[in-house]
């Protein structure tokens, strides 16, 4: 069998250009049983066996980068930008080794010229797994076998582009519709940031889907302790906000020049990962698409490696956080120097114990403090390993506040306001 299987895909590659690189993302998923997993793939070529082998190669690629629905939750096994492991897998047919069976054509079909095939595979994911590892690649959470998940297995953020706003145009979701819709040339680059995001494996989100349904007014938090800024980027889809803003300028000799400045912020702590500049060069023309088009294509790797590099080190060292804890002036019958009124335990050493268990690597400190104020920096991480799932300032701002509940009672209510790299805490 195997024989007729490896003279078939042979006669298959032969007759595909190296060069055969646009996959198709038409790939669904037919069944699972144990470790084999089967595939329904369809991809286009001028011939059959052309459209046979990229459908073939489409099926690797949508796992290894795109996911496919149905399995791990449409999670693709591969996390990051392996460029140059893709080249090598798929230009020395290294995936001829993870088939079980013989690819099946279930049909062909001529539409303008081309052939579409459909084809069905079957893959040994355990073989192809372990692959991966063995060329050190980073796994996706969900992929890895580890209940640790190593550091970098979940650096594959998912970033949205979106126009600079400021003080001066407004934190609102209106201001980036204003902007947007203003300007052709604002949201050409966008789109054409975010084409260069995908180019390099990320996955991106399309923020004017989430400008359709969204007023300023529940954006943001009233009050004064609110900081818009803040508080609008985590409103935002994704887990990286990319900010561009792209301006035009045209000299005395007529010649023109667009500068694309990218920001790009962690959006749960609006903490900044990567920012750089890029400018098209001057040319005798006003054709503002066509400089962004520029710019855009000298975006170089520095600025990737450089937002790769930043997020991942914050998951190796988690998210720094700034709390603090106050009584209310309402309070007036116990302080943070008592015993808690439901436990029994001294506060202060049931908290810095809680701090001591919840805190990345233990990193955090709580030196200053009164009876009535505690101020603590901690590192909160990215990933909860036991529930194998990411972990936001959110569920930490909520655990928190469950652990007070076990030691305050109902006596006392905490208010946990959490505002970017943030958290206030109001005992009242």
């Amino acid at each position: 069998m195997w024989k007729h299987l490896l003279l078939f895909l042979i006669g298959i590659i032969l007759s595909v250009g190296a060069d055969a690189q646009n996959y198709s993302d038409n790939v669904t998923l037919v069944s699972i049983d144990g470790d084999v997993v089967t595939l329904n793939s369809t991809a286009s070529a001028q011939k059959k066996k052309e459209a046979e082998e990229q459908a073939l190669r489409s099926a690797f690629n949508a796992l290894f980068h795109s996911g496919i629905d149905g399995l791990k939750s449409g999670v693709s096994m591969i996390s990051g930008e392996t460029k140059d492991y893709d080249y090598r897998f798929f230009q020395e047919n290294r995936y001829l080794n993870y088939l079980t069976t013989r690819p099946k054509t279930e049909k062909t079909e001529k539409i303008r010229g081309n052939t579409i095939a459909h084809v069905r595979i079957s893959v040994n994911l355990k073989t192809l797994k372990s692959e991966l590892e063995r060329n050190k690649l980073t796994l996706n959470p969900g992929w890895s076998d580890a209940k640790v998940v190593n550091a970098t297995a979940s650096l594959n953020p998912t970033i949205v582009v979106v126009p600079d706003v400021n003080a001066t145009t407004g934190y609102s979701f209106e201001s980036m519709r204003a902007i947007a819709e203003s300007s052709d040339m604002v949201r050409y680059t966008i789109d054409r940031v975010a084409e260069e995001f995908q180019k390099r494996g990320y996955k991106t989100r399309d923020f004017i889907s989430q400008l359709q349904n969204s007023k300023n007014s529940s954006m943001l938090r009233d009050g004064a302790q609110t900081d818009n800024a803040t508080m609008f980027v985590q409103q935002l889809p994704g887990d990286i906000v990319v900010t561009v803003d792209v301006d035009m300028i045209t000299d005395a000799s007529g010649k023109s020049e667009v500068t694309l400045n990218l920001r790009a912020v962690e959006k749960q702590t609006a903490g900044r990962l990567a920012t750089k500049a890029f400018a098209s060069g001057y040319y005798h023309t006003r054709d503002s698409m066509r400089l962004s088009d520029y710019a855009v294509k000298k975006i170089t790797a520095d600025f990737f490696s450089q937002l790769s590099s930043s997020f991942e080190d914050m998951i190796k060292k988690g998210r720094e956080v700034n709390m603090e804890l106050n009584l209310s002036e309402a309070v007036s019958d116990w302080d943070f120097d008592s015993d808690s009124p439901a436990s029994g335990e001294f506060f202060k050493d049931a908290l810095d114990e809680w701090l001591r268990a919840n805190a990345y690597q233990s990193n955090y400190d709580m030196s200053q403090s009164t009876d009535k104020y505690i101020s603590i920096r901690i590192n909160v991480p990215l990933w909860d390993a036991e529930k194998n799932r990411s972990y936001t300032l959110s569920n930490f701002g909520g655990d928190f506040r469950k652990f007070l509940r076990t030691q305050l009672g109902d006596e006392y209510k905490p208010k946990v306001t959490s505002m970017g790299q943030k958290i206030l805490v109001i005992v009242e």
